[in-house]
């Protein structure tokens, strides 16, 4: 009994995860969504556009660059502490930082920001477009088992109601109401129901094989879907006209939001080629310092008071006379340690900079041709890409209308056929006709039933595509 309460257990705990591994609608969408290469390749874009907007807001910023330098000479050399003429060794030491910030560059860094703002809406529209894509393909795929999940099931029931002919006939040969013949075409028609059994089950493998291929999941995974509650089409709900759901795309369809922003993106394009016509003018500033050794051992305090000093300079002949000289020089004297010297050493700077294109060989004026013959490609992108959609949408409006056409017309064929079927069956109990006109009854009845099943599902999938244009979820 133990054994027997454990396995039951086990079983039991089978059974639950597989229900719980079975893959809603949304769960496919949102897993392809994770995992799809196209996906994860334009989210590499968006960064992209992220990284060109960030570096063209930081251009307003300034440049700051600093430079060190270790210099060894020999022979004649200008010493760079007093730039006199030295003939012995020297070594020297520089150091400084900069900074420049534009004032003003002919517009190149507003338009540069614009243009890459609307660039990076764009590669955020061409992800968004990649992921409807991918949702749109699952759902295709999605359906396409649920379609054949209801054709498998059809075959099989069809095959029980062949089988049990059988078993009905057989019973009628032996009793002799009925031929032999009428035994051997019900089982052609039970092997023929067979045959349709399995070539329903490859088309379900295939359909599942086709959405795991989808999802990026390995063919040998285990794998199944919910069964949604669909309710019978309704093919008398009024439906939106092409012309407003058209308009309602035009709006919010990321393909069109991409298309308009590539276009500012490229008006912005020329503005930033045009800015070279223009002067450009910066603001500079620095601090440098220099050491060498073969400065003084001593040099001045900056800052100090200078006093007079008479010195002689010679005497005049015949006389005697002491001749003299008064210098000024400083009255503090600092000892001349590396950190005096960088300090004494100090250099600032302030500065405006102007440049003023002349001729650059026609450069400039190529760059605006190329940037206007881009801007003019974008506006045909732009049409282009309105009236694909308008296409599919007046292509998608129409396939749903006939989608549902066929599929009313269908059900009314099913309803009639089905009554032929179940009165053929009567009348087969009672002899009344043979084997081979039942057969006929029962294809015609089954055939009908089959495509009724793939109208069903091709009206539902066709009006999934025309809600999904009017911004609805893609959900059952």
């Amino acid at each position: 009994m133990l054994r027997i309460f454990i396995v039951s257990l086990f079983l039991a705990f089978t059974f639950q995860v597989q229900a719980q591994d079975k893959w809603s609608l949304q769960k496919c969408i949102d897993y392809a969504l994770e995992n799809n290469l196209q996906v994860k390749q334009s989210n590499l874009d968006v960064e992209s556009a992220d990284i060109s907007l960030f570096g063209s807001k930081m251009s307003n910023l300034p440049s700051v660059n600093g430079n060190l330098g270790l210099n060894t000479s020999t022979g004649r050399t200008i010493d760079p502490f007093t730039n006199t003429i030295n003939d012995r060794g020297i070594n020297s030491q520089t150091a400084g930082i900069s900074a420049s910030v534009p004032l003003f560059d002919g517009f190149q860094r507003y338009n540069s920001i614009k243009r890459d703002q609307y660039g990076q809406l764009a590669a955020e529209s061409d992800l968004k477009t990649i992921q409807n894509n991918v949702s749109l393909n699952v759902v295709t795929f999605y359906t396409n088992i649920l379609f054949n999940k209801e054709l498998l099931e059809t075959a099989k029931l069809r095959l029980e109601t062949t089988e049990s002919q059988e078993s009905r006939i057989e019973k009628q040969v032996e009793i002799g109401a009925l031929a032999q013949a009428d035994l051997l075409q019900i089982r052609q028609q039970k092997a023929n129901d067979e045959l349709e059994v399995v070539r329903a089950e490859n088309n379900l493998n295939l359909s599942y094989l086709q959405l795991k291929q989808a999802l990026q999941i390995p063919a040998n995974q285990d794998f199944d879907i919910e069964i949604p509650e669909l309710p019978e089409p309704n093919t008398g709900e009024l439906m939106e006209s092409s012309a407003n759901v058209y308009q309602y795309a035009l709006q919010n369809q990321p393909v069109i939001k991409a298309a308009e922003y590539r276009k500012e993106s490229a008006f912005r394009s020329i503005g930033v080629a045009r800015s070279r016509y223009y002067p450009s003018l910066s603001l500079n500033a620095g601090i440098s310092t220099n050491y060498s050794d073969a400065a003084p051992a001593q040099f001045p305090v900056l800052g100090s008071e200078n006093i007079t000093i008479t010195r002689p300079i010679g005497i005049v002949e015949n006389t005697g006379q002491l001749v003299v000289t008064q210098d000024e020089i400083p009255s503090e004297f600092r000892e001349n340690t590396y950190w005096n010297q960088l300090d004494f050493n100090q250099r600032r700077f302030v500065g405006l900079s102007l440049n003023i294109p002349i001729f650059n060989q026609f450069q400039v004026r190529n760059s605006v041709q190329q940037a206007i013959i881009t801007k003019k490609r974008s506006d045909y992108q732009l049409t282009a890409a309105k009236n694909d959609l308008q296409q599919t949408i007046e292509q998608a409006y129409l396939d749903v209308k006939a989608a549902a056409k066929s599929y009313s017309a269908l059900n009314n064929s099913f309803e009639a056929s089905e009554l032929s079927f179940k009165n053929a069956e009567q009348r087969l109990e009672l002899g009344a006709i043979d084997a081979v006109q039942f057969t006929q009854i029962k294809n015609d009845f089954e055939r009908v039933k089959s495509d009724l099943i793939r109208a069903k599902y091709d009206y539902i999938f066709k009006l999934k595509v025309l809600d999904f244009y009017q911004g609805k979820p893609l959900n059952f």
